[in-house]
């Protein structure tokens, strides 16, 4: 008899906890220990060491949040006891630490709460000792290539490390840098916006595994509005009564708008646009009964380059 209304009991109770719980979906599986973070990351910006972990979306469901605890160097060379230091939710992936001191080890490791108020297995646990931020580079500067922009900085110190950061107008600088690893060298490369300006600013780091990476530089605006071509070269000319065809070499920008032709012909005291072209030729329809002088120039986003050298085409004479 008492066996059997034991198992009337463990009977009568499994239906209510599948029944009840967070939003009626509590198990028997909500008893287990969750899911423990298995990874923690750390960089030091400025004043805030910045603690992250990755942890799976599907499981975050089942949890209340993460517990953030830390232990600092004692006065004696040794460790204190792990403290619990905040509750963060469970939406979180990093928590930002900015009670600490440069030159001091502290460690760090996160255990998961989960709905039923059971505790995960401690995380591995991270050790960090901060150093003084380096000071932000200096005397950013920008240069417009064929097909990209490259900006350069002073070196801060030999074997700093540099990560650039980018925006656009209106917009924030992202967490993230443009380059996908630290620079090793003071420049970076970038592709090119034709259309909007770009805004970047740079900050040193150390090579060390927190990167410790300082205040950002002065802000370098790249706007199109400054982007001039190079003058186009090689022009050349072929007569015909009817026309003459103009042909010259092609400019290395790749982000060029095409060409504008230039003319003046004998008698008129100015060159007049007399029309533009995506390739590097044009025709001039009409016949060449003077004698006239050509110039090409390159448009770049709101910028024309300086003039071609100017070819002096005679009037036409057929070969008799």
């Amino acid at each position: 008899m008492p066996v059997l209304l034991s198992l009337l009991g463990v009977l009568f109770l499994l239906p209510s906890l599948t029944a009840c719980g967070k939003k009626g979906n509590l198990t028997l599986r909500t008893f287990e220990k969750p899911l423990p973070v298995r990874e923690l990351s750390a960089v030091h910006r400025e004043n805030e060491i910045i603690i992250s972990w990755p942890y799976p979306a599907d499981a975050r469901s089942a949890i209340k949040g993460f517990y953030i605890e830390r232990a600092e160097a004692g006065a004696a060379g040794g460790t204190e006891e792990f403290r619990n230091v905040l509750f963060l939710e469970s939406g979180a992936s990093r928590y930002v630490e900015r009670n600490f001191v440069t030159g001091k080890r502290y460690r760090y490791r996160v255990r998961v709460y989960s709905l039923r108020d059971v505790l995960s297995d401690d995380s591995p646990v991270l050790e960090v000792r901060p150093e003084p931020v380096p000071p932000p580079p200096a005397e950013l500067s920008a240069r417009v290539l064929s097909d990209s922009i490259e900006i350069r900085w002073e070196e801060v110190f030999p074997g700093a490390r540099y990560n650039v950061y980018r925006r656009y107008a209106g917009g924030n600088y992202p967490a993230a840098p443009a380059n996908p690893a630290p620079l090793d060298t003071p420049s970076f490369t970038d592709r090119i916006e034709r259309e909007r300006t770009v805004f970047y600013t740079v900050r040193t780091l150390r090579a060390t595994a927190l990167r410790d990476e300082g205040f950002p530089s002065k802000e370098l605006a790249v706007a199109p509005a400054s982007f001039e071509p190079s003058r186009p070269s090689g022009l050349k000319y072929v007569p015909t009564p009817q026309r003459v065809f103009l042909l010259w070499d092609g400019n290395p920008e790749t982000w060029i708008s095409g060409y504008r032709i230039y003319r003046k012909k004998d008698g008129e005291k100015e060159f007049s646009a007399i029309g533009e072209s995506l390739a590097p030729a044009f025709t001039d329809d009409g016949s060449l009964n003077a004698r006239a002088f050509y110039y090409v120039t390159a448009r770049g986003p709101e910028r024309e380059s300086a003039p071609s050298e100017t070819v002096e085409v005679p009037p036409y004479k057929a070969v008799e």
